[in-house]
């Protein structure tokens, strides 16, 4: 929970600040998860929770690439990249709730943008970095499975 609780909120900043997911960052949660989880495995000497974390990632970043095609853009593909570690944290603490995880993300960008909208703060063509919604909803998914 720790690098998803780090990474997750220095990429947000990121993205809030400059619309951008690094790829080197990126690369560095995908890469602390998956050595955390083979480590947990290897230990337990129990490999399933690596695999299931693996193939929920996998169907997470398959269902952010089918929604950037839908988008026409509107979605980056630094979001598409970020899924990946999304759904492995996902994937071992709940794997059941990885499709919870993304609407949580897209529920509460919608509240923020009506929200926006209401208040004049925003306008229909205003930019929403997406990615510190995608960590908080994969947050709150985690962190009420764990609990």
């Amino acid at each position: 929970m720790i690098p998803l609780a780090y990474f997750g909120a220095r990429l947000s900043i990121v993205d809030f600040k400059s619309h951008r997911l690094p790829n080197q960052l990126v690369g560095w949660f995908t890469a602390t998860q998956i050595l955390i989880m083979v480590v947990i495995s290897w230990i337990a000497s129990d490999f399933a929770c690596l695999l299931t974390a693996l193939g929920v990632a996998a169907a997470t970043m398959i269902s952010y690439v089918l929604l950037y095609l839908v988008s026409r853009g509107s979605l980056g593909m630094g979001d598409v990249k970020f899924a990946f570690p999304l759904g492995l944290c996902v994937g071992w603490y709940s794997a059941d709730q990885w499709l919870v995880a993304i609407f949580v993300s897209f529920f509460i960008a919608g509240l923020v943008s009506v929200i926006g909208l209401l208040t004049k703060r925003m306008t229909r063509k205003s930019r929403l970095a997406f990615g510190p919604y995608m960590f908080l909803g994969t947050f709150l998914v985690c962190v009420f499975e764990v609990l």
